[in-house]
């Protein structure tokens, strides 16, 4: 999403949500939220801080049509619920030079006293992220992981974001400048214009490209292209009115039509442009033109939403149909390398009738057995191979035995093999047909043919209606809750710490224990595997320096680890570990978190 772009989105989200209260928050997936303004025609207001889609809009589509796993239940979304529930919306504003968009809030606490929060929608590149934000304190990230592009001034980094959020809290707020490798297009005089036009190899469109603020190059190539009907400044000055002054023309530019791409979602050729006003370089593809920009948005994001389902299916489809064709080609393989040595199956029967029929006069040589060949006119004396045998009773039962294999081998062998051969045809003809199809149904159909390609859902446990499922007991631990959710176990004895460390806690689970210091195993459980916020970890360390001989210290260095890293070696005492990687923190020994037990 570009920079003019989200300014004519905020532009139109301004007069329709403020004055609204915030409802439910549901978190999407790990970059994407969706926030419930309690619009009367139900749309719900989108941001997505995923790089690769960064997006911010309205859309009619509910949260089960927009995630196949919408969560109420994250740490995101339980701050935000603690912080802005039934907050009104006063103000939406925009970092006139970035893609940083500020939500004004007022929340009220039991007490109806007022709080001034701001949600921060951040959309700048890989540091993409949205922040909850009350003065100079963040009380909550989106993605805990990512740390937010700096730019520098004076000789301080600092996070756009942030920074926009803490300036806009003083009441002589002045937007802060442009980057100074950047230019402001309203600013640009005409001799400054034809100067980097002069300098630029690639003319007027990698001029503006690198130079101008927002810039980018769907927007360069339009100047360049309205350049070649007029002069440059003149091009500029009516691309610049029809940004921002005049009423946006939401236009979605395609190849082929939109309604082609709609139809035909998983075709190779798929170009898609979306524009809030009308882009004349690109006259040859199939226009569609909205209402609003918003609207615009939606139809872009749903179909390119569809797009990516539809494409993650049929390549999970593709990898299962692989996966099976490769299994059924070895197991040709093997089954066609077995018919093979199960061939010399007659002639091992025939080594043996002759063994037993030479018994008694039969000589043994360092080749093998030297018998007579009575299936022969001529009788001739050959030599049977002794297979490791001290005489020729034990050989004949051996080459009896590979025999008997042998006939039952081929048996089998004749039937599956076919069946095998048969397999692999089908295998064959379908990735061919599904490397053709491009319509949703019709992989909808070959998916029920041959199996759904998503991984079989774990059965969750039963348990009667109106009643909880029993809370799980472990003895000898101290239980609590995070801030953010997360159960954090606290051994009290060694055996205790064994038995939590060796017994209870999971390969994906937080091992913590004071450095240098005897005192408790500490386990911040992660059943889910998910990337386990910072705060959390931090009080997790605060309970493990707390529980520990060092309890009395200012600061005490904590070790951490995933579990699977913990070993218990052969002849260590009780409650003695050994670590094969860890980090360490600095904290402050407390009894942090929530005690639950």
């Amino acid at each position: 999403m570009d920079n003019f772009l989200l300014q004519a989105i905020v532009n139109e989200l301004e007069p329709l949500l403020a004055g609204h209260r915030l409802g439910k928050t549901v978190q999407l997936n790990t970059t994407d939220v969706a926030l419930d303004f309690r619009l009367r025609d139900g749309r719900w207001l989108v941001a997505s801080t995923d790089p690769s889609r960064l997006a911010l809009y309205l859309t009619a589509r509910q949260p089960k049509r927009l995630s196949d796993e919408p969560r109420t239940d994250t740490a995101f979304v339980a701050l935000v619920k603690k912080y802005l529930s039934g907050a009104r919306l006063t103000a939406i504003e925009k970092l006139g030079y970035d893609r940083v968009v500020s939500f004004h809030l007022e929340a009220e606490d039991e007490a109806d006293k007022i709080y001034n929060r701001k949600l921060i929608v951040s959309l700048t590149g890989r540091g993409a992220n949205i922040l909850l934000i009350e003065s100079n304190r963040v009380l909550a990230r989106l993605r805990e992981s990512v740390s937010s592009p700096t730019v520098k001034e004076g000789s301080v980094s600092q996070d756009p974001a942030l920074a926009y959020a803490r300036a806009t809290d003083t009441e002589n707020y002045i937007e802060p400048p442009p980057p100074a490798d950047k230019l402001d297009p309203f600013q640009c005089s005409a001799a400054q214009l034809y100067g980097l036009m002069a300098d630029a190899d690639g003319g007027l469109a990698t001029a503006a490209h690198k130079h101008f603020i927002g810039f980018t190059e769907s927007y360069a190539r339009e100047l360049a292209f309205r350049a070649k009907q007029t002069d440059a400044e003149l091009a500029l000055r009516q691309l610049l009115v029809d940004l921002f002054e005049a009423n946006p023309v939401p236009t979605v530019y395609s190849s082929p039509s939109l309604e082609e791409l709609q139809r035909e979602i998983g075709r190779e050729e798929f170009h898609l442009t979306l524009s809030p006003i009308e882009l004349r370089h690109l006259f040859a593809l199939p226009p569609t033109s909205f209402s609003t920009v918003n609207e615009a948005a939606d139809a872009c994001f749903s179909l390119l939403d569809d797009r990516r389902r539809f494409l993650a299916q049929k390549q999970k489809l593709i990898s299962q149909l692989a996966a099976r064709l490769k299994k059924q080609r070895t197991l040709a393989t093997n089954l066609e390398r077995e018919r093979a040595g199960f061939a010399k199956g007659e002639q091992h029967q025939r080594w043996g009738e002759l063994l037993l029929a030479n018994l008694h006069q039969t000589e043994k040589t360092d080749a093998g057995f030297a018998v007579t060949d009575f299936y022969d006119e001529a009788q001739p004396t050959i030599t049977i191979p002794a297979a490791d045998k001290a005489n020729a009773q034990e050989a004949a039962e051996h080459y009896f035995k590979l025999a008997r294999k042998s006939k039952t081998g081929l048996a089998t062998i004749n039937v599956r093999l076919p069946e095998a051969q048969k397999e692999i045809v089908s295998l064959e003809n379908q990735l061919a047909r599904l490397a053709e199809i491009v319509r949703a149904e019709e992989l909808k159909q070959l998916i029920e043919t041959v199996g759904s390609p998503a991984a079989p859902q774990q059965q969750k446990p039963k348990t009667q209606p109106g009643k909880k499922p029993k809370e799980e007991k472990i003895a000898g631990v101290r239980r609590y809750r995070s801030s953010d959710g997360y159960e954090i176990l606290v051994g009290r004895t060694d055996r205790d710490n064994d038995h939590l460390t060796m017994r209870v806690a999971k390969s994906y689970d937080l091992w913590f224990h004071a450095a240098d210091y005897p005192g408790s195993h500490v386990v911040l459980r992660n059943p889910q595997r998910r990337e386990v916020p910072q705060r959390a970890i931090l009080e997790a360390a605060q309970l493990a320096a707390k529980f520990s001989s060092a309890r009395t210290n200012a600061k005490v260095a904590v070790n951490f680890c995933e579990k699977k890293f913990v070993t218990k070696p052969k002849g260590f005492n009780v409650g003695q570990v050994r670590l094969a990687s860890f980090k360490t923190v600095m904290v402050e020994p407390a009894e942090a978190g929530e005690r639950i037990l």
